[in-house]
């Protein structure tokens, strides 16, 4: 059965966490969302502040993986989780957000490139 589900999270409320296995998304419908992961000295290391609009968690679902990263709200935020049942129907009836979908794994990949050539080692 597809879904949509408002959830209200607290500023520094955690939404996911590395490692973790879920079978959806979330679209920010109000705050912003800190992206990040720690490297090997166990140092915070920021991928991605996002905000009204963009979706986080979706690459994880797509490929059926844990999360690559940990979500952390920086605001008071409120988002749309979005099962797996329902991303297929995004898919199907909504071929432009698909297409928005694929454009904003592209920039986030772009991003990643980006910072791992800068990183100091």
């Amino acid at each position: 059965m597809s879904s949509l589900t408002k959830i209200l999270f607290k500023a520094n409320d955690f939404i996911f966490f590395e490692g973790d296995i879920e079978a959806h998304f979330f679209l920010i419908e109000k705050g912003s969302i800190t992206v990040f992961t720690k490297n090997q000295k166990g140092e915070k290391v920021v991928l991605a502040q996002l905000g009204p609009g963009e979706v986080l968690g979706e690459q994880a679902m797509i490929d059926k993986s844990e999360r690559s990263a940990t979500a952390q709200a920086s605001s008071d935020c409120i988002l749309l989780k979005i099962s797996e049942e329902s991303y297929h129907d995004m898919l199907t009836e909504l071929p432009l957000w698909a297409s928005s979908m694929l454009k904003n794994l592209s920039t986030r990949l772009k991003h990643m490139n980006n910072a791992v050539k800068t990183l100091k080692l």
